[in-house]
């Protein structure tokens, strides 16, 4: 059977067409596909929102930097024991990709930028006849529609194509991320939460097009003491054109005559309002996202100092729910119910603090001290061969413990 086949299915129930009324209102209440007017006058979408640059930003750093970190199925072996399950199918899905056509970190990071710009991500769980998930089919969030029946409080997936063919999924069936949500069925973006802000800054975005569109902006004038003839006024302006204008032409000196007096024009009042709007707009998108400021690429404030703090602020208030949510989402919906007494999914959040060498180090110096950790786990955590000498698995004993509690003689020594 082709993927196309696996997406769509093969029933062939329909609906009177792509959108419905009711699809409308779940759109314009949690969505916000269809497009909302805001109070600005403009209407907010995600296509719209992506169009900012911060919203782009924001949603690639966050799915990007997610979808980088590796992801491991433990098995529980005892309290405070878990080694990494290899051989189980959901290990092995993870490992070669959830389906044909995406690598598990395309995936996650579709998934990941389907929830940022819409609140929810959907993808379809493929079961083998051993009860064993073997594939993933994504779902653009517009093609998913998310019931509550009545009756039994049970929720169902209603999956549209294209020609408005709809196949029903039920949860086991459904690999759903969602942000926040106000019902706990379907997740509320945070764009649409703030879509007021949203729309301030599309409006503005769409003024400074205008502006640069249809304005006229001048750099300088040139002012002459004495009245010119309509062909002195001709000739000056070829000549000063021709000697001064364009790039290949810049930083010349020119020299004038006849009492000319050039005359620099700085930026217009408000035109310094609308730039200092737009960057307003960037902090308020930033802010939503919960991004700060430089790694959108906006240094005006940043230093060595606050930037390796915000570096950390990032990932420790950003990155981290995102994860955690991701891994849990994951275990609910891959795992069985003995599976997931037996075992867990973590996403390895270690390689965040990779682009900081110093400290990564100084961590693993603590560790070794402490006895947290042997030579052999540091340099694996750091991609280098073991060592084949027997001290490479040996640990440090704390100086402060004693002969008793390191089950070493007095007089023996670290290694």
């Amino acid at each position: 059977m082709s993927l196309i086949s696996r997406i769509f299915g093969s029933r062939t129930e329909r609906r009177s067409g792509p959108w419905s009324s009711w699809d409308l209102l779940q759109s314009s209440q949690y969505g916000f596909s269809a497009g909302i007017t805001t109070d600005s006058g403009v209407a907010t979408s995600p296509y719209l929102a992506e169009n900012l640059s911060a919203v782009f930003a924001c949603v690639q750093v966050i799915a990007e930097s997610v979808a980088s970190l590796p992801i491991h199925l433990y098995r529980r072996v005892s309290e405070g024991v878990k080694v990494d399950d290899t051989n189980h199918p959901v290990a092995q899905l993870l490992q070669r990709g959830p389906n044909k056509i995406q690598t598990t970190p395309e995936f996650i990071e579709m998934m990941l930028g389907h929830v940022l710009l819409r609140g929810n991500s959907f993808s379809e769980i493929k079961w083998d006849d051993s009860g064993a998930p073997y594939e993933l089919i994504p779902y653009h969030p517009d093609q998913v529609t998310t019931w509550r029946i009545p009756k039994t409080r049970n929720i169902v997936y209603d999956v549209f194509d294209l020609d408005g063919r709809r196949r029903r999924l039920l949860p086991e069936e459904m690999l759903h991320l969602r942000d926040r949500s106000d019902n706990g069925i379907i997740g509320r973006s945070r764009l649409q939460r703030a879509r007021e802000a949203l729309g301030t800054a599309i409006a503005i975005e769409a003024h400074a097009a205008s502006t640069f569109r249809n304005g006229v902006r001048l750099s300088g004038v040139l002012s002459h003491p004495g009245n010119l003839s309509k062909d002195g006024h001709q000739h000056l302006k070829d000549t000063f054109a021709d000697s001064f204008a364009g790039t290949a032409n810049s930083g010349g000196t020119p020299i004038l005559e006849e009492g000319l007096k050039w005359q620099s024009i700085s930026v217009a009042p408000e035109d310094a309002e609308l730039l200092a709007s737009r960057k307003f707009g960037v902090e308020t998108i930033a802010r939503i996202y919960r991004v700060p400021l430089p790694m959108l690429g906006d240094l005006s404030n940043g230093s060595y100092n606050n930037v390796v703090e915000l570096n950390r602020m990032f990932a420790t208030h950003c990155l981290v729910p995102w994860i955690v949510r991701l891994e849990k989402v994951l275990e609910r919906d891959l795992l069985s119910e003995d599976g997931k007494r037996t075992h867990c999914i973590e996403i390895d959040t270690d390689d965040l603090l990779r682009g900081d060498m110093l400290a990564r180090w100084q961590a693993y110096r603590i560790m070794r001290e402490i006895g947290g950790a042997n030579a052999n786990e540091i340099r694996a955590w750091e991609k280098i061969n073991r060592r084949t000498d027997p001290g490479g698995d040996e640990f440090f004993a704390p100086l402060n413990m004693t002969s008793e509690q390191t089950g070493k003689p007095k007089d023996a020594t670290n290694n």
